[in-house]
């Protein structure tokens, strides 16, 4: 196949992958990337330089800062890949295999349908491969020996486990272009060897992670059987593909061009169409909540409906931002509590939604430790967007000492640096106590002591919140949603009580309606504002409701309370530590 049809092929190939990416994994990525946390000081550098794979995890951070920006991590993956595959088929030409740059591309599928929390397995990739192409390009026997076993050593050390990626494509190279296999023998020994002999002259680690670096394999975590496919997919597939060099199915050069066109071209658009990504909606609201973006998350809740709980955790919050909470709470699902706050917080979106929930509600020590409990379950315990939350909970609390040491550590962040910076003055008492986003929380916290953690505790959490902090409407809105969801009236009318007189939500309203007319005190109603049209809408459906079907009542009166109350599911209970 000519040179053109194989450039044609490799834009197809890098436009498509930047299109995978983009369409599928956008916000897979941009939530990843604050997983990474890539620091300009000299220390941080070393720090990498002196351990397997380092520099590799190294530019996977540096890189990753910009995935937080549309179109950035697509067109970082697709170049990354595209230059894989370049440097594959140029190893695969120097093997006397002469498929073309569509038999390149085809391991580099399995890198996007199995991503992985970063991207450092492409990049130990495209050094393997790409050290591979170099190493089988050089015709020089000495040279290329040389080369090799320098290249081996360098990419233990820079970018482990490449070098074994390496050692068998070596391997491979001089059995089947000069049949040296002296040479493929003492490359594979080599690179086994190097990690035993640096675990007793160099480094303190365990073995797996000598193997393997700490990056793509942490000693305390297990390793997905899926990386062992992607570290051999190259090494097999040359073999497959050498094996079937002589053989052609489509003899004409143009219509075997037309057939890989149309495959490529196919092949990814069904990885577009029919990859599922079942967290793409929570990823989607978070990156959308970094932003400020509520009422995107709600408009899409609205649209698109919610699919699980995390997402539906992020739709309410929105909603309490916006403050159309009772508004949206016929719009959304009611899964209960767990629809208000997290389940567990042992997962990564999970403590960063427990700590964004408290912090909204005003809960600061829930919101604090939280945060800090997420950063420690971080890779090497850093977490820059929860060390942003540490920094505003230790200055709404007055702990100006340990929020400089996050701010420390933040500043040498790029993405983050002006942010902390400018946190600095704020570490003065007097400064913070005139600024007016630091006076705004402080008015939502509790005066007393609230030694409730809303994970285990939440209904009394937030109790507590308004017992003291009346005025807290995020508060107030999430305790009356929670005891609505569970069709609790008889509380509802408590925390409501506080409120006669006031112009109060629809739902609040309906609900109101509803004790009030079982308990037929017509006086007492007249103590809160119950609009006419609301009331009559209500008698309305107590009269008629015994001859309506389901469908026809919510039709009528699907976005009311009492509708909820008659034909809603009850949320299981949750699991309450008083």
């Amino acid at each position: 196949m000519n040179k053109h049809n194989n450039t044609i092929i490799l834009l197809l190939f890098t436009l498509g992958c930047g299109l995978f990416i983009e369409l599928n994994f956008r916000f897979w990525y941009c939530f990843m990337e604050q997983y990474m946390m890539f620091q300009t000081t000299a220390r941080y550098f070393m720090q990498h330089l002196t351990e397997p794979g380092g520099m590799t995890e190294y530019i996977t951070e540096f890189l990753s800062m910009g995935f937080y920006y549309p179109l950035c991590a697509a067109t970082t993956i697709a170049l990354v890949l595209s230059a894989t595959s370049y440097g594959f088929y140029r190893y695969m030409k120097a093997c006397d295999i002469d498929k073309g740059m569509f038999a390149a591309i085809i391991p580099s599928f399995l890198l996007l349908l199995f991503p992985q929390e970063t991207i450092a397995h492409f990049i130990t990739l495209f050094a393997a491969i790409t050290s591979a192409a170099i190493y089988a390009n050089i015709k020089s026997d000495k040279w290329r020996w040389g080369v090799g076993f320098f290249m081996l050593t360098a990419l233990y050390l820079l970018a482990a486990p490449a070098n074994l990626i390496l050692a068998l494509l070596i391997a491979i190279y001089e059995c089947i272009a000069h049949r040296r296999y002296w040479v493929a023998t003492a490359a594979i020994a080599w690179s086994a060897l190097l990690p035993l002999l640096a675990m007793n002259t160099l480094y303190i680690i365990p073995l797996r992670e000598a193997y393997l670096s700490k990056h793509l394999a942490h000693p305390e975590v297990e390793l997905p059987s899926i990386m062992w496919v992607i570290g051999v997919a190259y090494p097999v597939w040359t073999l497959l593909v050498y094996a079937i060099r002589n053989k052609r199915l489509i003899t004409s050069d143009k219509w075997r061009a037309r057939v890989q066109y149309i495959s490529l071209v196919a092949a990814i658009l069904a990885c577009i169409v029919f990859k599922i990504d079942l967290m793409e909606q929570p990823y989607m609201y978070d990156y959308y909540a970094r932003e400020g973006e509520w009422k995107k998350i709600t408009e899409h809740a609205q649209r698109y409906g919610v699919r699980d709980f995390d997402a539906l955790i992020y739709a309410n919050l929105a909603s309490s931002h916006l403050g159309q909470m009772p508004n949206n709470f016929t719009r959304t699902p009611q899964m209960g509590l767990y629809g208000l706050y997290p389940r567990e917080t042992k997962y990564y979106i999970q403590n960063i939604l427990s700590s964004e929930v408290a912090w909204q509600l005003g809960h600061v020590n829930t919101a604090q430790r939280t945060a800090f409990i997420g950063t420690l379950g971080s890779r090497r315990s850093i977490q820059p967007r929860l060390m942003k939350r540490l920094v505003e909970t230790y200055i709404i609390t007055g702990e100006m000492a340990v929020a400089e040491k996050f701010i420390k550590i933040l500043e040498t962040y790029p993405r983050y640096s002006a942010w902390a910076t400018a946190q600095r003055p704020l570490l003065n008492e007097e400064v913070a106590a005139a600024t007016d986003w630091v006076i705004e929380k402080r008015n939502l916290m509790p005066q007393t002591d609230n030694h409730y953690d809303m994970q285990n505790s939440f209904p009394a959490a937030v109790k507590a919140i308004i017992t003291d902090r009346p005025q807290n409407k995020a508060a107030l809105d999430y305790m009356l949603t929670f005891v609505l969801m569970y069709k609790d009236i008889t509380n509802f009318m408590e925390y409501i009580a506080p409120y006669k007189g006031e112009v109060l939500p629809k739902l609040y309203q309906e609900a109101i309606c509803v004790y009030f007319a079982a308990q037929l005190n017509e006086q007492a109603l007249e103590a809160y504002k119950i609009d006419p049209a609301i009331w009559n809408r209500f008698t309305n459906y107590n009269r008629n409701m015994q001859m309506m079907t389901p469908e026809t009542a919510y039709k009528m009166y699907g976005d009311t309370y009492y509708y909820y109350l008659q034909y809603g599911t009850t949320p299981e209970p949750p699991k309450i530590q008083e």
